[in-house]
């Protein structure tokens, strides 16, 4: 198997921050995620295959990490607020292992490709047909987007069918870079889309950003100097963009729903841009500074899961399976047979086992307690490794069954794995949410595997040649 190359000079750089980060306050605890991703992107990252799970391992990465940067930030031992941290900690690191063990199995399977072979199959597609049906699938998307939330009972395949608009973004990224061609229609079409970004409650900007890296992520075959470099200079400059957004966003999403205690906007997007402009020119040097506490605290996702093992099972029982199977009866239940199905509010779940007196949706906040906790409720430290690594096994037979399946054309079944699984980077979804976006997506991908990609195909082949099997398993 083929390895991300690395120079000798960017080695000895990626140890040496872990090295020295054992020389900060809780430091093994600054090391161990480092080292962590480190191993695992080294394993699961090869050249010119899928990017998406290294942004799933980098999004965990952050995660965990954040709440230890947290504790040294206040100049606290990593326990000061709670017994367990350093558990949380670890544990997350060794269930994310365990959780891409299959991936990393199967990514070792999937044949080896290179710059040539991915240009060949992208040279296939006429780039102008693509950006036709990924402009028609923008509009299309943000009206579905603005109605979703209308029809409870099918929200969650109509935000599943809008994530085939990312399919066509990730294609027309592919055939921009690779055929050279469009490139700075690309540029421009990223640009408005993390415009549009903002103009949304929850702040979709992040999302361009995350198909970008997994776009990056695939088309890497070697890392030198320089280009570690550049990516410690702009994660530095992301770095103050999220404390500047930190800063501001809390005005901005009161301006956006009109004080009410409501995830929705009443805002029109001209004024709404024209607010997050004066927001913005008022940031200050002390504002940054206040943004830090924030910005931590939200990223972090161990603080949870810390709270469930201090209380469980000195204060409450593990669950014996009963969590998981709850979320399960929930989330394969439609709400035309069971009419007194209640609103899915994970606040709820999060008070009881954290202890912690959130508000909830009637307020118009949500706080999640994590998947990782949920597999920990469950059945403890020990039994949560299994369950991840089982979750594991379910993204690998999805992840094989896309790629086989979607299309015969190798470039086309990388954007469609991206816009599958990029949902499911972060560590901080509710194992019920979790379940209802996978059985959702798991429907609408196999609808579009059958019905719609095939037309799709059809439309943007520019030569009626037969397609070779690009797989071969």
């Amino acid at each position: 198997m083929k390895r991300i190359k690395i120079d000798e000079i960017s080695s000895f750089f990626l140890i040496s921050i872990c090295l020295i980060l054992l020389l900060f306050e809780n430091g093994i605890y600054l090391c161990l995620p480092v080292v962590t991703v480190y191993l695992l992107l080294y394993m699961l990252q090869q050249p010119y295959k899928p990017g998406v799970f290294s942004l799933v391992v980098f999004q965990h990465f952050l995660q965990i990490s954040a709440a230890v940067w947290l504790c040294n930030y206040l100049d606290k031992d990593i326990d000061y607020n709670t017994a367990s941290r350093s558990t949380a900690t670890i544990a997350s690191c060794v269930g994310l292992c365990f959780l891409m063990a299959p991936i990393i199995y199967f990514q070792n399977k999937i044949p080896a490709q290179s710059r040539v072979s991915l240009i060949q199959s992208v040279q296939k597609f006429s780039t102008q047909k693509v950006l036709y049906l990924y402009v028609i699938s923008f509009f299309i998307s943000a009206f579905l987007g603005s109605i979703a939330f209308l029809f409870g009972g099918v929200t969650q395949i109509i935000i599943s069918i809008v994530k085939a608009k990312w399919i066509l973004f990730m294609l027309f990224g592919y055939l921009s870079l690779l055929k050279n061609e469009y490139k700075r229609t690309f540029v421009l079409l990223v640009f408005l889309e993390f415009l549009n970004g903002f103009l949304g409650f929850f702040s979709d900007f992040k999302t361009v950003m995350f198909f970008l890296i997994i776009l990056i992520f695939s088309l890497i075959e070697k890392l030198d100097f320089k280009q570690v470099v550049i990516v410690l200079i702009i994660s530095i400059g992301l770095g103050f963009f999220a404390l500047a957004w930190t800063g501001i966003k809390g005005d901005y999403r009161s301006f956006l729903n009109g004080g009410e205690s409501a995830q929705l906007v009443k805002a029109e997007r001209g004024a709404a841009l024209n607010k997050l402009v004066d927001l913005s020119s008022g940031l200050n040097d002390e504002k940054l500074n206040s943004s830090v506490f924030d910005f931590l605290d939200r990223l972090q996702y161990t603080y949870h899961f810390a709270k469930t093992i201090d209380r469980i099972p000195e204060i409450l029982p593990f669950e014996n399976g009963s969590n998981w199977l709850t979320s399960l009866e929930f989330t394969t239940t439609p709400r035309f047979l069971n009419p007194d199905k209640p609103n899915f509010d994970a606040t709820e779940k999060t008070k009881k086992y954290t202890g912690i007196k959130y508000a909830g949706r009637q307020e118009g906040a949500s706080f999640s307690l994590g998947y990782f906790p949920d597999c920990y409720i469950d059945f403890g430290l020990y039994g949560m490794m299994i369950l991840l690594l089982a979750i594991g096994f379910i993204y690998m037979s999805i992840y094989s069954y896309l790629l086989k399946n979607s299309s015969n054309n190798v470039v086309f079944n990388y954007s469609v794995v991206a816009a599958f699984f990029q949902e499911f980077n972060a560590l901080e979804m509710d194992n019920t949410y979790l379940l209802g976006r996978l059985f959702s997506s798991i429907l609408t991908f196999y609808l579009l595997i059958k019905f719609v990609f095939p037309w799709v195909i059809q439309y943007i082949t520019i030569r009626e040649e037969k397609e070779e099997e690009v797989f071969s398993f």
